[in-house]
C-alpha cells in the first residue's frame, strides 16, 4: 500500500524541510513542500489522478497561515472551493500567528473545517499523533474538537487583550 502524501505549506524553508522530514521519518508518510499558497495550488494540481476526475494523491495539508504571496486564509478559503475532493481534505493548521480571524474562518464547518490548530514552536509528537489521527478516520471527531478548542482559545486572547489594554493604559 503506498503511503499517503502530504503537502506542507510552510515560508520558511527551513520549517518547511523539519516538518517534511518529521512526517517521513515515521516511515508511514510521504511529503511534498509548497512555500506560501500559490506553489500549495501547483503541487495540488501537479499530483491530481485522471485531471482531477479522481482523488488527489495529497490526502492531507499542513498549512502555515502567515505567508507572503497567498496566505494560510485565502489559500483555504479558495481551497475549498476549488475541487470537489478538496471539500473534505483534511488540513491541519500549524502556526505561530494565532488571533480571532484565523480561529474563526480555519475552525469555521462551512470554510475552513480545520482537523487539527497546531501552534509553532510544534511538538514533534504531537503533530504525528494529529497526523495519525486524520489517517485512523477520526476527521471527523477532530473537526468538532477542534471547533470546541477555539471557543476556549478565543476566551484566552479575549483576556490577553483586556489584560494588555490594562497595562498599558
Amino acid at each position: 500500500m503506498e503511503k499517503p502524501l502530504i503537502l506542507v505549506v510552510e515560508d520558511d524553508p527551513p520549517m518547511a524541510d523539519h516538518i517534511a522530514k518529521t512526517l517521513e521519518e515515521t516511515e508511514r508518510y510521504r511529503s511534498a513542500v509548497a512555500h506560501n499558497g500559490i506553489e500549495a495550488f501547483e503541487v495540488l494540481d501537479k499530483h491530481k489522478r485522471f485531471l482531477g476526475l479522481a482523488e488527489s494523491e495529497i490526502k492531507c495539508v499542513i498549512l502555515d497561515l502567515k505567508m507572503p504571496e497567498m496566505d494560510g486564509l485565502q489559500f483555504i478559503r479558495e481551497f475549498r472551493k476549488k475541487e470537489p475532493f478538496y471539500k473534505l481534505m483534511p488540513i491541519i493548521i500549524l502556526t505561530a500567528y494565532e488571533d480571532q480571524e484565523k480561529l474563526n474562518v480555519t475552525t469555521s464547518p462551512s470554510v475552513g473545517k480545520a482537523a487539527a490548530y497546531l501552534r509553532k514552536p510544534f511538538n514533534r509528537q504531537e503533530l504525528i499523533d494529529t497526523v495519525d489521527r486524520v489517517f485512523q478516520e477520526e476527521i471527523g471527531h477532530m473537526i468538532d474538537e477542534t471547533r470546541e478548542k477555539k471557543y476556549a482559545r478565543l476566551e484566552a486572547l479575549e483576556k490577553e487583550k483586556k489584560k494588555s489594554a490594562g497595562e498599558t493604559g
